[in-house]
């Protein structure tokens, strides 16, 4: 049972909760932050029969808030004023909370010399970690992590869509993909290349050594798809062994994209048509969203030089099987 309100607008917020019900637009997430609008209403001004200015001071935004945060908290308050001040029953302004200003990322380009050093820890870090204590989840995460980031390099796939993928999805003799999952459009392909094709391979016969029955090409426990924090948890407890740039897994997908325009440029092919194929491999509603990458791309080829390592192509990606070769599982 709800609490009783205390407050001189007790009757009112009453009447207000019970117009919005009757209009199907009321939320019981409402209550508790009407309720606490309503104790400080009590506790602060006890003898007041009327709403004034200064009692709004419990909508600005405190010092440990955000400007989400703060909203949530005020919303159902400035609903309940609003309905006042439709009835004439006050005439205090409203005071809002606005959302935050979204900090513009920067994608993080990757040099030759970090993408090297990245898939070396890859192949030994989650090795030497759990050689001591190797348990099933363990030992997954060791064949599936390498594979995985491998995978978004190689074909600029979403996360989710990678996490999302099933066995059944990927022809192993063609290397194509179909992703069914997708942020953009309902589906679309993916080709892979050869080298990662050939690792897919080698892992899907190694980890079926020890997950034989399962649905999901990177399967979790219960042959479940991965959480979002699944990559992003091990890419930041191996990134830093690296560089301490910012960055994060999702950038392989804008190093993807830039690095294939980049070369395009540079070997003189017309763009036209290339970024349409870039945008259907990619999987964007339209080719406006892969314009976006186009723009982008001289800023992080200005960095390229920086570095003095422009890419010229994928490599072939390593064996990061070996040791399964040689039985050390």
């Amino acid at each position: 049972m709800k609490r009783p309100f205390k407050s001189f607008l007790a009757l009112d917020m009453e009447n207000f909760i019970a117009r919005k019900k009757a209009e199907n637009s009321w939320s019981n997430t409402y209550y508790e932050n009407l309720h606490y609008f309503d104790n400080y209403i009590h506790s602060h001004y006890p003898a007041s029969t009327g709403l004034t200015q200064v009692m709004m001071d419990w909508c600005k935004p405190r010092s440990t808030e955000k400007g989400n945060s703060c909203r949530y908290r005020t919303t159902p308050v400035w609903n309940f004023v609003s309905y006042l001040r439709d009835r004439g029953k006050t005439g205090v302004t409203i005071l809002r909370c606005y959302a935050n200003v979204p900090v513009e990322l920067v994608p993080h380009f990757f040099s030759k010399e970090e993408l090297s050093r990245f898939f070396r820890e890859c192949d030994i870090f989650w090795y030497e970690c759990y050689k001591s204590k190797q348990t099933l989840p363990r030992l997954m995460n060791m064949l599936e992590l390498p594979v995985f980031f491998r995978l978004l390099f190689s074909t600029g796939m979403r996360t989710c869509e990678a996490r999302e993928l099933k066995r059944t999805d990927i022809d192993f003799q063609t290397g194509v993909v179909n992703i069914e999952k997708s942020k953009g459009v309902d589906k679309h392909r993916v080709v892979l290349h050869e080298s990662m094709l050939k690792l897919l391979r080698q892992y899907d016969q190694a980890i079926g050594k020890v997950f034989s029955e399962r649905n999901y090409l990177f399967p979790a426990a219960g042959d479940k798809p991965h959480r979002a924090a699944w990559e992003g948890y091990h890419f930041r407890n191996l990134w830093p062994r690296i560089s301490q740039d910012s960055t994060r897994p999702y950038d392989f997908r804008h190093h993807y994209a830039t690095t294939n325009i980049s070369q395009w440029e540079k070997h003189g092919f017309e763009l036209s048509g290339k970024l349409l194929f870039l945008s259907r491999s990619m999987g964007h509603k339209d080719i406006q969203s892969t314009y976006g990458y186009f723009h982008l791309t001289p800023m992080l080829t200005d960095k390229q030089r920086k570095k003095r390592l422009i890419s010229d192509g994928y490599s072939e990606l390593p064996d990061v099987f070996q040791r399964l070769g040689k039985g050390e599982h």
